[in-house]
């Protein structure tokens, strides 16, 4: 089941046609295609949030796709303000409460598990009709960017508590408030939101991301390798690679690779693109 099936937040009000193609126009990357773009429109109106005044951004992001194909594609984003107007309109939201320390965490160095000083935050968030708050505890090894040089981004650098500390809030208010389908922008390292509600984009964290084309290059060596393992060759086209040679006896081992058989072309293939 699909996240837009279980979302319940649902909502009578929100934008009307001419404000839905205007944020069409100006609130989208021109990189978004119509997919993109549906699904951006139907998180944001399932949860009542508003990308003109702010509350939920439509912001490109570099993923690896469940064939392991990584591919640029916009995504729903929100600030923590965006979790808190949501926290907000459920009138069920009791008030959070956040610190941030110094504690000892396990950390996984050379193989081995082993207990280091970390900057961890933890967000109680309360809600009416509960008796114990949602809580997240996180640390900021577990989340900070790193530029191409292994340094800090300038954002994890200078405000170290302030992203970590948003992180953990998204993280308790997405529990509290059942919350699916959205994540912060500080959770995926795309920047931050600051006090005007504006976001900052991180553009260290972008040029360190992965190289798409590189990264796909390297995908399509490996079905190279294996396939000429098997004596077979590979032909690629339009994100698609077709098996050529002999398959006689290599069925179950194609298979085990995930290319299947289309019997109207008589051919193996196996898609490599989103």
């Amino acid at each position: 089941m699909s996240n837009l099936q279980i979302i319940k937040h649902t909502t009578d009000t929100w934008l009307n046609k001419e404000e839905i193609e205007f944020v069409k126009k100006q609130f989208f990357p021109q990189t978004a295609n119509e997919l993109d773009i549906a699904y951006c429109l139907e998180i944001a109106k399932q949860f009542n949030l508003n990308p003109i005044t702010k509350q939920i951004f439509f912001v490109p992001r570099r993923a690896k796709s469940d064939n392991g194909v990584w591919v640029e594609k916009v995504e729903p984003l929100v600030g923590r303000d965006g979790f808190l107007a949501i926290a907000h309109k459920s009138g069920e939201f009791g008030g959070i409460q956040t610190k941030a320390f110094i504690k000892e965490v396990p950390k996984l160095i050379n193989n081995k598990w082993k207990m280091e000083s970390d900057l961890v935050a933890v967000c109680e968030v309360f809600k009416k009709g509960c008796e114990k708050p949602f809580t997240a505890e996180v640390s900021y090894g577990e989340y900070v960017q790193f530029t191409n040089q292994g340094k800090p981004t300038q954002f994890w650098q200078s405000k170290p508590e302030t992203m970590i500390k948003k992180v953990a809030e998204s993280q308790a208010l997405r529990k509290a408030f059942n919350i699916s389908g959205l994540m912060a922008l500080e959770e995926v390292g795309i920047g931050t939101q600051n006090a005007n509600g504006e976001i900052v984009i991180d553009t260290q964290t972008i040029e360190a991301s992965v190289d798409i084309q590189a990264e796909n290059a390297k995908l399509i060596k490996q079905e190279q390798v294996a396939l000429e393992a098997l004596g077979l060759k590979y032909e690629y086209k339009d994100g698609w690679i077709k098996v050529v040679g002999s398959t006689y006896g290599l069925s179950d081992t194609l298979i085990g690779l995930n290319y299947s058989f289309y019997k109207d072309k008589a051919i193996w293939a196996k898609k490599l693109t989103a």
